[in-house]
């Protein structure tokens, strides 16, 4: 079903490739980054570095928060110095971090909730020597009933290397670094609220192809109108030092812009969502193929006889259609780019498929129940106690139909796509 969009978008690909080149027999891989990107920039007037002057690192982390605290009743107090002292073990704050730049925030639940406390959530932004080189959330310790009846108390991570802000500027993020951080920190609040007897089956603990459901669906908030408004604040209005620089580089009576993201440059980015989506789903596709057929061999000698590097370019070609070495002539015995793909070796290995899937559950889920109003506290809630908090200790089928109210559907995923009206 993906396949004749995947073939469409390489055509308007190649048009733009033409205009560019005067030549576009053929679409390659190492073309598909630029034109792209391209693409965005021309046909749909993305301009991604004013956009990224609206999303400052601290009041993009600080706006999703607000986000989670209204939707899910929860509250995030930062731990400075003092605070650090007081819960440290040893009296120093500094033990209960791994390093200067990381913060910590304990988290609680609101008055609504119960006030309760919660966990804690450490964030660690800036890239340094020896340090995890992508986005990603950390379970550091999973929540569980000790044996004597008290709780144990969650802590988690988020991991990130996004460039540290300076006195003339601060980090700006694209759109789609506030997208990977929404994901990220998705699963952090998963592994926050989750309440689970065991530790086996805290938070993210779940099947490996529901896993990634619940911090897809909070992916949808970086695509809605008001919460792209909400979450914005031109990086000039966030102190009069800033504000001070920017008017430094500005050109001659350019004015200030205003605080808020304006709607016509929102609107720039809801409109890309799903721009070249069918080539993009059909690259998860090859991922996902290639990872099952590496781990289901029929025999021993089977994966023994497996030319992978070879295996993996043919289906490539075979899913995507993008063209590589082997339309010049050169076959499929070129590159190992199997031995880049962590995800195979990395806990994702005959499981990778479970992207894709999740997508299908997370479509569903928002789409039936918050994309006429993301901000409903009530159904945020509902969310909490029905889907996050079980983890995995029921059947994950047994959570989306309980949340859903039905048997999981398709057809919502579909729609998204655009492959069904």
């Amino acid at each position: 079903r993906l396949a004749p969009g995947g073939l469409k978008e390489i055509e308007k690909l190649k048009e733009l490739k033409k205009t560019e080149t005067g030549d576009a027999d053929k679409y390659f891989l190492w073309d598909h980054r630029f034109y792209d990107t391209l693409m965005l920039e021309r046909d749909f007037q993305l301009d991604q570095h004013k956009i990224a002057e609206y999303f400052p690192l601290q009041t993009s982390i600080d706006g999703m928060l607000k986000i989670f605290e209204e939707l899910f009743g929860l509250a995030f107090v930062k731990l400075e110095a003092e605070d650090r002292n007081t819960i440290s073990e040893t009296g120093k704050g500094d033990d209960i971090v791994w390093h200067p730049d990381v913060h910590v925030f304990s988290v609680w639940d609101d008055e609504g909730e119960g006030s309760g406390f919660v966990g804690y959530l450490y964030l660690d932004l800036h890239p340094r020597d020896g340090k995890y080189g992508h986005a990603a959330n950390f379970n550091l310790q999973p929540g569980f009933i000790t044996e004597n009846g008290t709780r144990r108390y969650p802590a988690t991570a988020l991991v990130c290397n996004f460039s540290k802000p300076t006195p003339k500027k601060p980090s700006l993020l694209k759109h789609d670094e506030v997208v990977t951080l929404f994901h990220e920190l998705g699963h952090g609040i998963h592994d926050l609220v989750s309440r689970t007897i065991y530790s086996r089956f805290h938070g993210t603990s779940t099947v490996r192809d529901f896993v990634e459901a619940p911090s897809q669906m909070l992916e949808n908030w970086c695509w809605t109108p008001s919460q792209i408004k909400a979450l914005s604040k031109h990086w000039s209005h966030l102190s009069p030092e800033y504000a001070q620089a920017w008017r430094e580089s500005a050109k001659p009576d350019e004015q200030q812009p205003e605080a808020s993201m304006p709607d016509d440059l929102i609107q720039s980015i809801v409109k890309t969502q799903h721009v070249n989506d069918a080539l993009f789903n059909l690259r998860q596709l090859h991922f996902g193929i290639f990872d099952m057929m590496v781990h289901e061999p029929a025999s021993h000698e089977a994966i023994e006889g497996l030319d992978a590097s070879v295996k993996y370019n043919q289906l490539g070609h075979e899913i995507s259609k993008l063209d590589g070495p082997e339309a010049q002539g050169g076959g499929y015995a070129w590159g190992n780019g199997q031995a880049t793909f962590g995800h195979l070796i990395g806990g994702y290995d005959a499981g990778y498929y479970g992207y894709l899937s999740s997508q299908v559950y997370s479509t569903d889920m928002f789409y039936s129940v918050f994309k006429k109003d993301p901000m409903n506290p009530k159904e945020g809630r509902r969310y909490r106690h029905t889907v996050l908090e079980k983890g995995g200790s029921q059947d994950e089928m047994e959570t989306l139909k309980q949340f859903l109210g039905r048997e999981p559907s398709t057809e919502a995923f579909y729609k998204e796509l655009g492959i069904s009206t």
